[in-house]
């Protein structure tokens, strides 16, 4: 590494102070070349500022040319999960409407399949056939206690039931279906 003593003696033995010196003298010995260099100074600062207002003007241009673009994306990406959450909606409508559609066939099954003799009709006609004490449409207390064994249920309470798990099976497929999507 050089030394402070070796850097002067460098400085001392080129002349860079006599050249510089000489270089003064040269410019002051003339207005004309005094304004000249001054002149050429001056539109090299005026071009650097330029360059430089020019290219901050670009940053800018470039940066809101992004966030319109980044703006533009976040709306489509909002406009298409919209649409999504429309036809999801729109498809646990669907399944709603599917599953409370078949609820007197499912009771239907129940009842078949549980040996429940069929709800009491509002007036039996004459001849009709006897088939064994009929589920009442409004079971007492003393009818549901005395064949404790059974659970009694009328059809319009199977049918609310139904209606209810319809709909709750709707919700319930509806909300894994979103939260599939998000854990996506």
């Amino acid at each position: 590494m050089l030394g402070l003593a070796a850097i002067w003696d460098a400085i001392r033995a080129f002349g860079i102070w006599q050249r510089i010196g000489a270089g003064l003298k040269w410019i002051f010995a003339s207005p004309v070349r005094l304004c000249l260099i001054l002149a050429v100074a001056m539109a090299a600062v005026a071009y650097a500022e330029h360059r430089s207002a020019a290219t901050w003007r670009q940053r800018t241009i470039d940066v809101v040319a992004q966030l319109r673009r980044e703006r533009s994306a976040a709306q489509a990406a909002k406009l298409a999960y919209e649409a999504q959450s429309r036809k999801e909606a729109q498809n646990a409508d669907t399944n709603h409407t599917t599953l409370a559609a078949g609820g007197d066939g499912r009771f239907a099954d129940y009842a078949a399949g549980h040996g429940l003799p069929p709800s009491a009709p509002a007036h039996r006609g004459p001849g009709a056939p006897d088939n064994g004490p009929a589920i009442p449409e409004n079971p007492t207390p003393d009818a549901i206690m005395a064949d404790i064994s059974r659970v009694w249920i009328t059809r319009s309470d199977w049918l609310t039931c139904d209606a209810d798990w319809a709909y709750a099976q709707a919700a319930h497929d509806w909300g894994r279906k979103l939260d599939g999507d998000q854990a996506n």
